[in-house]
């Protein structure tokens, strides 16, 4: 980090390090080259093969992309051969690969004390530098390399990525244009070029490997206008049976209340497979019960066919029983809703267009039709994303009941979406929406003014993501029926 103190700046002794090891880039490292080819003629062949193994093994797992046993492997290597370059610089991409990276830093930054001239490890120090988006470092290493042997290609995309990141296209298209004279075919090059010719900054950005199972508890308060007062806790394990085959746990539970009804919990437990038996292809079943305060249950399940049926087009349907309990009035008539649902979504670039539609029967006899759509535009910069777009609503219920789990019997709205996503690092998202637009609460009532805003934190470190959501003029109710405030509460660990 650097420090201004009047006119100098001051660098701790951690963020010297990796400016140290790009002056040492000019130095000779022969006598340490010659050090350890004496020490590899010493080596007994039989460690030298058992080493080899390893290492052999370990890049067959992270090419399947088995990170976890590739670590595993390399860490139990390192522990017989200590200090081995060779172990510790396939850790370090290891590492880097799940977003590990002060670890991987720290193991190429132990190479190059021993080998200056390494270049594997000082391109791996300037990929983990700037993955921490600590450019100015990652970027000074770059250009020792381009400087040392001006052809080095993976020097000069790296640089080129760093500088569409920092939001300097002359510089990038500068350095991507000198390293087209020595390799005039190289199709990253050629890519980066077209971007930002296009305005497409923001260069490569690594997506890490999704962890395959997690667990995760959500919180949420909801105090709406119509004095309902809602707390719902919701804890869910996912587990990943085998290739294309998961499982998620759900158990949740609901305490409900207002000035005119006592408190109602009402619990909910429920298990869905999914199954991905072709690529294009899955299909989820579910089940499970609701537990209703006065001691009564139902049964509830779910499945779902869902195709993609062109590379960013997918389109699904389902049949499913649900518990209706948005309130405590709703809790005491134990009421569940079954019926279909089909959905599609389409991406295109910077586009996402969701359609959605469901009919339902609920256990009272009431009838229940609904309608979504929203389509979203993205336009993307190096820090903050910036979307735009437009949502339609429809609710329609055939029977308006008194005992008030829907009001009114017909909703309809209009709104334009406008928001930004940011992005400053690896570790935080955050995100602000706002809908503004106009909506009918019954039949052949007129068209109001409506609005609503919403914000997104989202905290990860390592394996635990931490989320926290706000909302202001929320529709509680799939119906329109009440607007509130809402808050959101997310910790989760994936495994």
């Amino acid at each position: 980090m650097v420090q201004k103190n009047g006119p100098s700046c001051v660098l701790s002794r951690r963020a010297l390090r990796p400016l140290f090891f790009a002056a040492l880039l000019t130095i000779s490292g022969s006598f340490g080259h010659s050090q350890i080819a004496h020490q590899k003629q010493n080596e007994p062949s039989g460690a030298s093969s058992e080493m080899e193994r390893a290492l052999k093994s370990a890049q067959s797992a992270t090419l399947e992309r088995r990170y976890s046993e590739a670590i595993r492997i390399l860490r139990a290597a390192l522990r017989e051969y200590p200090g081995e370059a060779a172990l510790q610089l396939e850790l370090g991409r290891a590492y880097l690969a799940i977003g590990e990276d002060g670890k991987a830093q720290r193991l190429f930054t132990e190479i190059l004390e021993k080998e200056p001239n390494n270049r594997a490890a000082q391109i791996e120090l300037a990929r983990a530098l700037a993955f921490q988006r600590h450019f100015i470092f990652s970027d000074a290493l770059y250009r020792q390399l381009l400087a040392a042997n001006p052809a080095d290609e993976a020097a000069a995309i790296g640089l080129t990525v760093n500088l569409m990141h920092e939001g300097r296209p002359a510089a990038a298209a500068a350095v991507a244009d000198a390293a087209l004279s020595y390799h005039p075919n190289s199709l990253r090059l050629l890519e980066y070029k077209d971007r930002i010719a296009n305005g497409l900054l923001g260069g490569d950005e690594r997506a890490l490997p999704v962890a395959e199972n997690i667990f995760s508890t959500v919180v949420d308060y909801v105090n709406d206008s119509a004095g309902n007062h809602s707390w719902r806790g919701t804890e869910r394990l996912g587990l990943r049976i085998k290739p294309g085959l998961t499982s998620e746990l759900n158990l949740e539970q609901r305490f409900l209340h207002s000035v005119d009804d006592p408190l109602e919990v009402v619990e909910t437990f429920s298990e869905r497979v999914r199954w991905r038996p072709f690529e294009r292809l899955t299909v989820s079943a579910g089940g499970g019960a609701v537990h209703f305060d006065s001691g009564a249950v139902r049964a509830i399940y779910e499945a779902t066919l869902a195709s993609q049926v062109a590379s960013h087009f997918l389109v699904g349907a389902g049949y499913s029983r649900i518990p209706i309990v948005p309130d405590a009035e709703t809790a005491e008539l134990k009421l569940t809703a079954q019926g279909w649902e089909v959905f599609s979504q389409w991406t295109p670039e910077h586009w996402q267009i969701n359609v959605r539609a469901s009919g339902r029967k609920y256990s009272d006899g009431n009838l229940a039709e609904q309608q979504w759509a929203e389509a979203v535009r993205q336009w993307t910069t190096p820090k903050i994303n910036y979307i735009a777009g437009y949502r339609f609503r429809h609710y329609a219920f055939s029977q308006n009941f008194e005992h008030g789990y829907f009001s009114p019997n017909n909703y309809q709205s209009y709104q334009v979406t406008l928001g930004a996503v940011f992005h400053p690092g690896r570790r935080y998202r955050g995100e602000i929406t706002a809908l503004a637009g106009a909506e009918s609460i019954a039949s052949g009532a007129s068209f109001q003014p409506a609005w609503e805003i919403d914000v997104v934190n989202q905290l990860i470190f390592g394996h635990w993501n931490l989320g926290l959501d706000y909302s202001w003029y929320h529709m509680t109710q799939a119906t329109g029926a009440y607007k509130a405030d809402a808050a959101w509460f997310e910790l989760a660990y994936h495994f």
